[in-house]
């Protein structure tokens, strides 16, 4: 079975949101790019990243939001987030950034309250057990519907930020 990319990354490009404390003029100075390629694994355990236009069950695609600061100060208050598209699962632990930040993942995680949740690494999640009780237990990866970076410092004149995260195909 191939999946064609150009349906997930349709999906995750549609997802990619910036948010940034200061108004839209600033907003309109950050320009953002959104690309995707399928990792690799050599012979020799080494991963490289490859552009294809398929990718097969169980093979890894990494995601890369860039940012760039076209301003002359620096855009405090900016948050990137990006869904984890259907049919593939957020693979822990693949995520990066370039600059300081504070990752989270999002799912429902309490069942008392409605809709889903923002949380930090690690995450748990509220499940009702057997006996009626709510208890938690780690959040499964499969249940995580997106991602999104708390930038720690102003993006500063000129600058770029990276963030990254990998998905499995499903």
């Amino acid at each position: 079975m191939f999946i064609q990319n150009s349906k997930l990354s349709r999906a995750a490009a549609a997802g990619i949101a910036f948010a940034l404390i200061g108004g839209a003029a600033q907003a309109d100075a950050l320009t953002s790019d959104f690309s995707f390629r399928v990792v690799e694994v050599t012979q020799d355990g080494a991963e490289q990243l490859v552009e294809r236009s398929s990718v097969r069950p169980g093979e890894i695609i990494q995601y890369q939001i860039r940012h760039e600061n076209g301003t002359d100060a620096g855009l405090s208050g900016l948050v990137v987030a990006a869904p984890v598209p259907q049919g593939v699962t957020l693979t822990l632990g693949g995520q990066s950034s370039s600059v300081p930040a504070v990752f989270e993942v999002q799912a429902e995680l309490d069942p008392e309250q409605e809709g889903l949740e923002w949380s930090t690494l690690p995450a748990v999640r509220k499940v009702v057990g057997a006996d009626g009780a709510l208890h938690e237990e780690p959040l499964p990866e499969a249940d995580i519907a997106a991602v999104r970076w708390t930038l720690s410092e102003p993006l500063e004149a000129d600058a770029v930020a990276l963030n990254s995260y990998r998905v499995r195909v499903n």
